[in-house]
């Protein structure tokens, strides 16, 4: 059994349940420019014998990055979308915010009232339990909303402003949690936060974030590809050039059950096989993990050349429900691209390097001395950004077959694809 990397690193405690370690320093790869054309059929085949495929500058097909979790079956349903501004969502998240604050006062004036500890620990665990239902709230709402995006009752845009929604929510959430923690030592009351912090996790995330800011008016939209489907659901973006990903798999989380793994269980038997990558000593640049003992749920998150990777582990199914991916797409750290397709059929060469569906999907264009070329790029029709002065634009891959366009000085070229399999 390969030795794990925690094992191998020094151990520093941070808090009950948690500890941190520092790996080795990471062997940087350097990002080259060149594209090399590799037959979609060999790919093909390679892809489903190892996993997520990426592509050196020499071309060969390498595992070189972080695999991705999957829904483990075909997705009922795939989509794309630009959240936009929802005048009826900002006033439902302020409503939010304005209960919450409303909740608080009104502890604080009954704690102040209370005759006696024993009354004071009668009040707090009354907001417990109205912050227990207001999880269990969130969570019916988000299963009956994917339920209805699944079946097509519900559109992609009120889908994802949905689960924005709910992000703000949740995030309300943690601030009661957090008020109800500051209010428990002087009567003595029993309050375990973080554990019902990490129920919130699933209800969280980068991208449901995104959507959240978008649709209060805070942030500018960007493109999102959802995926979903009776597993569970998909959410990835690029982001301030970074792609990120975050998966949720309802059929590996059981709340009902208990379960008990060590860390290191956890890495070598589940983690590891799952994820060679991003547990090799050699790529991790240190990390953090913490045990949920009353949720039989365990968290690792590694930071790695290409950006970070968190995992979240039921002890008791023995499998991971959730993940989130952060990788870098710039600079000498970057992830490296897929297989490469390039057509230059004009005196243009356009380059796209394949990816998994909703993976990050690499376009290059260049002249035919090979100088970088600006122009703006579209992926099945839908204008999807511009290259930059490199040439070259970063974007998300679809699901079906596909075709990325460029069209410079009259002149265009096309090329027509298909995704990768992540598995």
């Amino acid at each position: 059994m390969r030795p794990s990397p925690v094992m191998l690193a020094l151990l520093l405690a941070l808090s009950p349940g948690a500890v941190a370690f520092q790996a080795s320093a990471p062997i940087a790869h350097a990002q080259s420019g060149t594209d090399a054309a590799v037959a979609q059929s060999e790919t093909d085949a390679l892809a489903a014998q190892n996993g997520p495929l990426q592509s050196g500058a020499d071309g060969n097909v390498t595992n070189d990055t972080t695999g991705v979790m999957t829904l483990g079956t075909a997705p009922t349903r795939t989509a794309f979308d630009r959240p936009s501004l929802a005048l009826g969502s900002s006033l439902a998240t302020d409503y939010d915010g304005f209960q919450t604050q409303l909740g608080v006062n009104t502890l604080d004036q009954q704690l102040s009232a209370a005759g006696s500890d024993e009354e004071q620990r009668r009040i707090l665990n009354r907001y417990q339990y109205r912050i227990d239902n207001r999880i269990i709230s969130l969570e019916a709402r988000e299963g009956q909303a994917t339920q209805s995006f699944v079946n097509g009752t519900l559109s992609k845009s009120e889908y994802l402003r949905t689960l924005g929604q709910i992000d703000l929510a949740a995030a309300e959430t943690r601030q009661q949690i957090n008020a109800l923690e500051e209010r428990t030592d002087e009567a003595n009351f029993g309050f375990d936060a973080r554990s019902m912090e990490a129920k919130l996790a699933s209800l969280e995330g980068p991208v449901r974030n995104h959507v959240g800011t978008v649709v209060d008016g805070s942030d500018a939209s960007t493109r999102i590809y959802v995926e979903a489907g009776d597993n569970g659901v998909i959410l990835s973006m690029i982001d301030d050039g970074q792609y990120v990903r975050e998966v949720s798999r309802t059929d590996n989380r059981n709340p009902g059950e208990t379960g008990s793994m060590s860390f290191e269980e956890a890495e070598n038997e589940i983690i590891g096989p799952q994820f060679p990558w991003v547990m090799d000593i050699d790529n991790i640049n240190g990390g953090e993990q913490r045990q949920y003992s009353s949720l039989s749920v365990l968290r690792f998150i590694y930071f790695h050349q290409h950006g970070q990777f968190t995992a979240y582990l039921d002890t008791s199914t023995e499998q991971i429900y959730r993940t989130i991916q952060r990788k870098h797409l710039a600079e000498e750290d970057s992830v490296p691209p897929g297989p490469g397709v390039v057509e230059s059929s004009t005196d243009l060469r356009l380059a796209v390097n394949r990816t998994y569906a909703g993976g990050p999907l690499r376009v290059r264009l260049t002249n035919e001395t090979g100088a970088p070329v600006e122009s703006e790029i579209t992926v099945d029709g839908e204008p999807v950004g511009r290259t930059s002065d490199n040439g070259v634009l970063w974007t998300l891959g679809p699901a079906e077959q596909f075709t990325v366009g460029a069209t410079h000085d009259g002149r265009s070229v096309n090329v027509t694809t298909t995704p990768v399999d992540p598995r």
